[in-house]
């Protein structure tokens, strides 16, 4: 037993000794293999990456040889064949060093004219699987970021509105765009960080909204309140637009408070402000006081844009800051209330676009130089008076309206020149004031008289006729005109209408006009009072408005159960007996209350063409 166990105990030390080098030889011989096979496979790999950017590169250019045969760049004819989509993935979005690492594509690339280059951009647009080509050949993509940013900061300067669409391109260009231009909506609870966080950009455009009422609900103005707007306040060198929905009263913004705010700022300035719009009847305030006084002594010729829907604020900033309208090209101004005359006309000297509602203005006597009169394009006037337009003459007005004119008493002297004006809008009382304005390239005048019932209103269209038209002192093509009158005053205004091309009359009631006054219109044979002469064809003619193309009535109310309507025989007569003449109606159209409760109802010939005339 004990020979056994002692030679037991001297085996297992040799084979502890010698097991070490078996497992090291056995594991040698495992690892071999598997180390080759690492090495197979990193080349297989390998290799397979090399064989997928080939196919890649190959299949762009395939792609890019495709799209540059259709705009002629490359002559010669190419293959037609995609790329496998497992060579090309199709999210995947090629690199611009990557596209251009390949000569072959650089110089394809290179040789495309700028014009192709946008024509091919456009066409390939929908095409997501050339959209790495829009990306290369559009050369704003190649620009550097200094150059983009110039770019996008030039159109931003010259653009008036927001410049969302161009944030919406992509992300690099949202980017560029928002350290450009942040605009901020201020409210009551508009918290100080909320406005510091986005001037920590530094943008180079501001726009300002100020609605302290959107927040406001039940919440009672603490002295926290309104901070975002004192923070902006401080930036008031980068304004471009200040917009203000409503503002803070002197109840919620004290003097104590105004004045602590302004101590963050004491050298506020608005030199870059372009636009400046208050849209609420808004009271003065130490804070609007304060804005104001700003806005009267640091703005430059940059403000182009100005409304006013207060008469606190023109009264405030007429006449003591009038100097800052000269540079404006498009006012509103809406002062309903005011009483004192506002002279401020003297003031515009670049002006464009004037639109003013229930503006009181002083008696312009004619040897005042109005300058906005050389430049004035647009005009649109409520309630005001028009006595600073008579004796003088607007040469670049296109566009004219003018609604309830104040101060008939100088009617009978009134006389203005609008020698390029081609839209004439008028409603009034009177259309005596239309006597006394000249426009021989008018193309539409249309003209409202309220008030005028039958005889009144005869006598009005009668003198309308006579003097405007007749005269030719307003010479338009088109005409809508509404007006009560008897059926004898019409008749002998149609006699005045000889080249008109669209005539729309507006009646009150549907039963107002009998048909002898549409009966001239209707279209005859040249020869229908000698039975014995054959007329020839063609040489059919209206006895009255010959060239009248598109014809209309319209009304203000239904026809009654005990009115009478029976125009609708003469109305189609007039339809088909035009294509005879020379001139033959477009289109027509009559008030539908007759038959259903709808407005308008549209009668059209075969020979009619939709969409010419709009009631």
């Amino acid at each position: 037993m004990q020979s056994e166990s002692e030679t037991m105990r001297e085996r297992v030390p040799a084979q502890a000794e010698a097991q070490p080098e078996v497992w090291a030889r056995s594991q040698a011989e495992v690892a071999a293999p598997r180390w080759m096979e690492r090495s197979a496979r990193a080349q297989v790999e390998v290799s397979a990456a090399r064989a997928q950017a080939d196919g890649r590169a190959e299949g762009r250019m395939q792609a890019l040889l495709r799209a540059l045969a259709q705009v002629g760049c490359i002559r010669r004819q190419v293959g037609c064949i995609r790329p496998p989509v497992a060579i090309v993935p199709h999210r995947y979005v090629p690199t611009y060093h990557e596209v251009f690492a390949d000569l072959r594509i650089k110089d394809i690339i290179d040789s495309i004219d700028s014009p192709h280059r946008r024509w091919l951009a456009r066409n390939l647009w929908r095409h997501s699987e050339h959209w790495w080509l829009i990306q290369i050949i559009v050369p704003v993509t190649r620009l550097p970021l200094e150059l983009l940013q110039s770019i996008l900061s030039t159109i931003i300067d010259d653009a008036s509105g927001p410049p969302l669409a161009l944030m919406l391109v992509c992300k690099p260009w949202y980017s560029v765009v928002a350290g450009i231009w942040a605009s901020l909506s201020l409210g009551t609870r508009t918290p100080r960080y909320a406005v510091t966080k986005k001037l920590e950009r530094i943008p180079r455009f501001l726009d300002i909204v100020v609605d302290t009422e959107i927040d406001r609900g039940d919440f009672t103005p603490l002295e926290g309140a309104y901070e975002g707007i004192f923070a902006a306040i401080g930036a008031t060198s980068l304004w471009r637009s200040l917009v203000v929905q409503t503002f803070p009263g002197q109840i919620d913004l004290p003097d104590h408070l105004v004045d602590r705010g302004f101590q963050r700022c004491p050298n506020a300035t608005v030199c870059r402000l372009r636009s400046f719009k208050i849209k609420c009847a808004c009271e003065m305030s130490p804070l609007l006081d304060r804005l104001l006084r700003i806005l009267g002594t640091t703005a430059s010729a940059e403000l182009t844009t100005v409304e006013i829907n207060s008469a606190n604020v023109i009264s405030f900033l007429v006449p003591v800051y009038s100097p800052i309208f000269r540079s404006v090209k498009v006012l509103f101004l809406d002062t309903s209330g005011m009483h004192n005359p506002v002279d401020l006309l003297p003031h515009l000297h670049q002006l464009e676009t004037l639109t003013a509602s229930h503006l009181p203005l002083p008696i312009y006597a004619h040897d005042i130089n109005l300058l906005f009169v050389n430049t004035l394009r647009h005009l649109t006037l409520r309630a005001v008076s028009l006595q600073w337009m008579s004796g003088r003459t607007f040469g670049v007005l296109e566009r004219c309206t003018i609604s309830f004119p104040l101060h008939h008493r100088i009617l009978p002297i009134f006389s203005t020149t609008l020698p390029n004006c081609k839209h004439l809008i008028f409603q009034g009382y009177s259309l005596d004031v239309l006597g006394g304005v000249s426009a021989q390239k008018l193309a539409l005048l249309s003209a409202t008289s309220t008030g005028a019932f039958n005889r009144r209103g005869a006598r009005q269209l009668v003198s309308f006729s006579s003097r405007v038209l007749g005269e030719s002192r307003l010479a338009p093509q088109i005409l809508h005109i509404s007006i009560d009158a008897t059926n004898e005053a019409w008749m002998n205004a149609l006699t005045f209408m000889p080249h008109l091309e669209e005539l729309v009359i507006g009646n009150a009631r549907p039963s107002s006009l009998r048909p002898k006054v549409l009966q001239p219109l209707i279209a005859r044979p040249v020869h229908t009072n000698n039975p014995s002469v054959i007329s020839a064809t063609g040489e059919w003619v209206a006895p009255l408005c010959p060239l009248l193309r598109r014809f209309g009535l319209k009304y203000r109310r239904w026809l009654r159960t005990s009115e009478h309507f029976d125009l609708i025989p003469d109305f189609l007569s007039i339809i088909s007996s035009r294509p005879h003449s020379n001139c033959s109606l477009q289109s027509s159209a009559y008030g539908r209350g007759v038959m259903k409760r709808t407005r308008w109802s549209w009668l059209r010939n075969q020979r009619s063409t939709p969409g010419k005339f709009s009631a």
